[in-house]
């Protein structure tokens, strides 16, 4: 089963994959769990790549001189529309079972409209689910929505963070920044300064955060940052795929 994937960075697109099979394994029949790696593949546009950048997009559209149409509706629009047109495209030669675009707000809310708005245009041409995730404000967002202190070291580390803050990051880190201001107060709350404080700036850490953390938790804590959005259009739009059922049973593992 293919599974295009559209995302800005590489980290991005692991960690997306990461929890989108955690949710077809908890979430899905009971025999997905041993064979997830021969069930699905996760690709870019090009079947033999793992995931296809943002910026990519438009040059790839460019090349099999794709052309959109209709009015722009809001930031974003037009580059899901493109991205869709291209999907389209490539699913007249290779078949697609469904495709999944992952997009930092960057403080801008209407960015989740606008992506909205186009998978609702192009829904009827698809033939294949679309699942949207939108890290409000950035990716580190959701990230931080799956820190649990595993040591005293870190636990003293995000009391020292929450209190600077004066509010928990990881309960709340949709109020944090996704871009650099001037003033000491604003750098305090740049996203990716908060995360690299609490995990001491060690990737391996974060990736912890994603796939360590139960999917309870980060439901619960991801309602601001659209990471319960994404776990949830996960759940009712890729699980039918693998269960041959019209809709997906309710998933206790999604319950926070």
């Amino acid at each position: 089963m293919r599974l295009v994937l559209i995302a800005e960075a590489r980290a991005d697109a692991v960690s997306a994959g990461q929890l989108a099979d955690w949710v077809l394994i908890e979430c899905g029949p009971d025999w997905i769990a041993d064979s997830i790696e021969s069930l699905r593949n996760w690709t870019g546009l090009d079947a033999d790549t793992p995931f296809t950048v943002w910026r990519g997009v438009k040059e790839y559209a460019k090349s099999y001189s794709l052309k959109i149409h209709g009015r722009n509706r809001g930031a974003d629009y037009t580059a899901a529309r493109r991205t869709f047109a291209a999907v389209v495209f490539v699913a007249r030669e290779t078949p697609i079972d469904a495709i999944v675009l992952i997009r930092d707000l960057d403080n801008q809310p209407e960015r989740r409209m606008g992506l909205e708005e186009a998978r609702k245009d192009i829904a009827s041409n698809l033939g294949f689910p679309a699942v949207i995730g939108t890290a409000n404000p950035e990716w580190e967002a959701w990230i931080l929505n799956g820190f649990v202190a595993k040591s005293a070291s870190e636990s003293r580390r995000l009391e020292q963070v929450t209190n600077c803050l004066g509010f928990d990051p990881t309960q709340q880190p949709h109020r944090l920044r996704g871009d650099r201001r001037r003033s000491a107060q604003d750098a305090e709350r740049d996203i990716k300064k908060v995360l690299a404080e609490l995990v001491a700036s060690d990737s391996s850490r974060e990736q912890d955060c994603l796939q360590d953390t139960p999917l309870k938790v980060l439901v619960a804590r991801g309602g601001e940052t659209g990471l319960s959005d994404f776990l949830q259009e996960v759940h009712t739009k890729l699980v039918y795929l693998f269960d041959s059922v019209s809709a997906p049973e309710p998933c206790n593992a999604l319950d926070p």
